[in-house]
This record gives structure tokens, C-alpha cells and sequence, in this order.
């Protein structure tokens, strides 16, 4: 097993890349022909086989920067072999016997190439030592002590020690300095290594830290900072749900026989029916009416209920979008010719930050799909419903309710506020076959999950 590359594959993991055991395989052939000698085209040659997407080929390059300029010299193996061979290539050319050799050792008769090939053995060395000790495991700087002590007992430091100290006693002290000057410089590269596969570890987990942190931040909490480093997060987590809900078609063992298809799919057995396939009843899909409130005081949750349904598309593909301050408008072509960040945008641009009108928003809405509103029809509503003491337009949500499969009601207020002040939620949940609490991104990613679980 090529160490050095699992140990990058679990690096790209860390950092959110999918790879399965059949694309490890790939990477190891990939690895096995090119080699570690130009890290460019070794590069190109794992994002072939490991980067499937656009995002996935920039995190991968980022990563493998990372990483491979903390394995400096990427394969002990291959750069141990050749720094045991130039020393005998350098003897017969310069046909210099023992003497010669002995002062390349010691970096006097080669000068700086010599010291950069006691450099870069010592650096493999301690790599490879490291390898052994589980170094990619290390998460906190207060366990660099530990992995030190580990990564030096693999390097046999107390038998170095030992040998300065017999050196010592034997007076020969240039020898003994000698040793104890390569001694220190294993323990200084020790060091680095250490201190660089903590950076690496330490930034797969504040990314981690940091995901779960947003996730479960109430969005009233967040500053325009982190709210603008949403949409990747948002991306990934509805990238999950798909994957999760995506429907797999599975063949039919019995039911009317296709004809057609059986004849086709026969051909190549000259007719003869070898496979038989069944007629089965198509499921169609729910038809989703999003609506979402973007006035100012639940404008950042409608964008992210917003962001979740377009990344959904390929499991939610009969989806039309809804917003409303005071009038309801359709916004589902704004999805279509602009990318979803950019036309939350101009949405927020053209019609935000105005006060809630939920009569004329609700009553606007019936009137828009009224026509269009059937038993496979699931109608999603997000808001506060503060309607400031106006009309809550409750017939037209009933009317919705009895013709729709499903009315979810989603409130980014805490349970507790609801029912206070303006509010009119009471109002609502009884026309309404379920209303909940979504104030955080992994609370909104739940209800999605269960929506997604009961359309299926």
C-alpha cells in the first residue's frame, strides 16, 4: 500500500471530496505509472480520476498544494533509492575510492549537493517514521510532545544518543560533535513535520467546526459575514439530501409484458426473448409551491429556503417559487435564467425589504395556482405571521388546504414567540397540516429531509 497517497485521499475526505474504494484503486494505478518525479503531471493525473466536479477540481488543487508541500519528497522510497545511488555513481566517476565517499558523507567534499541529499534522506526518513507512528491522526498542538517522543523512539534516538555518549567517553569529540549536529537536525525536521501535518489536520477540522457552528446558528444570530458563507454550505447539505432521496428505478419481476422493449432488448439474441421485461406504473411527482416572505424581518431565512429548494432541482424538478411582501409574485423563471445567488439578488433588489401584507399575499397566491392545485400538490409557506394587525387572508389558506396533498407552515421564530404580539400563527395551523420551528440551517435541513422522505 502506497502510504503516502491514502494518506492523501484521507486529506481530500477531510476537506469534503467524495472518493470510493474503486477510485482509491484508480488513484494507486495512476500513482504506480507517473510516479512522485513531477508533481504536475502526477496532479493532473489524481484530479482525472479523484475530482469529479467543477468545485471538486478547485478543492482538490488547493489540497494537493497543501499537502505535497508537506510531504516534501513525496515517495521516501524513490527518493531514499537515489540518494543511496549518488554517492557510488559519484565514486566511479571520480574514481576516488573510500576517501571520497567519506567526505561526501559528511557533506565537505560535495558541498551543497551533498548536504541537500543528507537533507532530503533525513526529511524521508522522518517521514516514513512518521507514517509508522500514525502522525495523521494528531489533532491538537498539546499532543506534539507525544508524536515527537513516538517518531524519534521509530528513528532510534536513544541508541544515537547512546553512540554520541560512547564517542564521547572514547575521545573522539568530532565525531561525536558530528553525530549530535545530524542528531539535532532529525529532531528539527521532526519538528516541521509535526508542526505542518497539525496545520493540515487543523484546517480539515476548523472547517468542520466551523460547518457545524452555522449550521446550528440561529440565522437572527449571524452577522453579513457568515451569512454570505452560507451557499456553499447550503449547496453541500442539499447535495446530501439528494443523494439520499434521488428515486432508483428498479426492474419490474412481474405485471403485462412489454413487448416492445423485450423485442428490442432481444435483438441481439436473435428474438429470442433470453430478457422479459414488465410494463409498470409510473409514480409522478409532487408538484412544490414555495412561498416565502422577504420582508425585513425574515428576509435571510426565505433566502436560504429559497438556495435549499433550487439545490434540490433534480429531486424536487416541479417546483415554482413564490415571494411576497405584499402581493405574491412568481419568481421561478428569475431561477432559471440566472444562477440562484445572483437572483436572490435582484429578487432582494426589486422587491425586498418592504412590510408583510399576508391577506393580499395569501389571497394573490390562491388566485395564481388555484388552477394548478391538485392531490400530488405540496405547498411550502415560510414565515414569521406577523401580518401587523391586517388581514391574515385564512380562507385562502384554507382553500389551499383542502385542495392540496400537503401545506407546510415553516416559522423562523422560536416556539416560544409564537402567538405573541401581532402574530397570528394560531391562526394558521389550523389550516395548515403542519407548522414548525426552522430558526437554524440544520433545523430547515431536517423538515426537508422529512418533506423529501413523505414525496418519495
Amino acid at each position: 500500500m502506497d502510504e503516502t497517497l491514502l494518506q492523501f485521499i484521507r486529506h481530500l475526505r477531510n476537506h469534503g471530496l467524495a472518493i470510493s474504494t474503486a477510485e482509491t484503486l484508480d488513484a494507486m494505478r495512476v500513482v504506480a505509472t507517473l510516479g512522485y518525479s513531477d508533481p504536475s503531471l502526477l496532479r493532473d493525473g489524481l484530479a482525472s480520476c479523484l475530482a469529479k466536479t467543477v468545485d471538486d477540481h478547485s478543492n482538490f488543487a488547493e489540497c494537493f498544494e497543501r499537502f505535497f508541500q508537506t510531504q516534501v519528497g513525496a515517495n521516501p522510497n524513490e527518493t531514499s533509492d537515489a540518494t543511496s545511488d549518488k554517492p557510488s555513481d559519484d565514486t566511479e566517476n571520480n574514481g576516488e575510492g573510500d576517501g571520497a565517499g567519506e567526505g561526501a558523507g559528511n557533506g565537505q567534499g560535495s558541498g551543497g549537493t551533498g548536504s541537500s541529499q543528507r537533507d532530503s534522506a533525513t526529511l524521508n526518513e522522518v517521514i516514513r517514521a512518521a507514517a509508522e507512528v500514525g502522525l495523521e491522526n494528531i489533532q491538537f498542538r498539546t499532543q506534539r510532545g507525544v508524536y515527537r517522543r513516538k517518531i524519534l523512539n521509530a528513528l532510534n534516538d536513544e541508541q544515537k544518543q547512546s553512540d554520541i555518549q560512547q564517542l564521547l567517553d572514547a575521545g573522539k569529540d568530532e565525531q561525536a560533535h558530528l553525530l549530535e549536529q545530524l542528531r539535532q537536525h532529525q529532531i528539527a525536521t521532526v519538528k516541521e513535520v509535526i508542526d505542518r501535518q497539525l496545520l493540515l489536520n487543523n484546517d480539515a477540522a476548523g472547517k468542520q467546526l466551523r460547518d457545524a457552528t452555522l449550521k446550528d446558528t440561529s440565522l437572527s444570530a449571524m452577522e453579513h459575514y457568515h451569512r454570505e458563507r452560507l451557499p456553499p454550505l447550503i449547496r453541500k447539505l442539499a447535495k446530501k439530501l439528494a443523494s439520499r432521496h434521488r428515486q432508483r428505478h428498479k426492474r419490474a419481476r412481474r405485471g403485462k409484458l412489454d413487448l416492445g422493449k423485450t423485442l428490442r432488448r432481444n435483438i441481439a439474441y436473435g428474438g429470442i426473448p433470453f430478457h422479459r421485461f414488465w410494463k409498470t406504473t409510473r409514480k409522478d411527482k409532487s408538484d412544490i409551491f414555495v412561498l416565502c416572505d422577504i420582508s425585513g424581518s425574515v428576509s435571510a431565512w426565505s433566502r436560504v429556503l429559497l438556495l435549499f429548494v433550487q439545490a434540490l432541482s433534480d429531486v424536487l424538478p416541479n417546483t415554482r417559487s413564490f415571494i411576497f411582501c405584499g402581493q405574491s409574485i412568481e419568481v421561478t423563471d428569475l431561477f432559471k435564467q440566472y444562477p440562484a445567488d445572483e437572483a436572490m439578488a435582484i429578487i432582494q433588489q426589486r422587491h425586498g425589504l418592504g412590510g408583510s401584507d399576508y391577506g393580499l399575499a395569501l389571497n394573490s397566491f390562491w388566485n395564481q395556482i388555484e388552477d394548478k392545485l391538485n392531490r400530488r400538490s405540496c405547498v411550502i409557506i415560510l414565515g414569521d405571521g406577523r401580518g401587523n394587525g391586517g388581514d391574515t387572508g385564512i380562507e385562502a389558506l384554507r382553500s389551499i388546504y383542502h385542495r392540496a396533498k400537503l401545506v407546510l407552515w415553516f416559522n423562523p421564530e422560536s416556539h416560544y414567540s409564537w402567538n405573541t404580539g401581532d402574530s397570528e400563527i394560531r391562526r394558521y395551523q389550523s389550516a395548515s397540516h403542519y407548522v414548525a420551528e426552522c430558526g437554524s440551517l440544520r433545523k430547515l435541513e431536517r423538515l426537508l429531509d422529512q418533506l423529501l422522505s413523505l414525496l418519495r
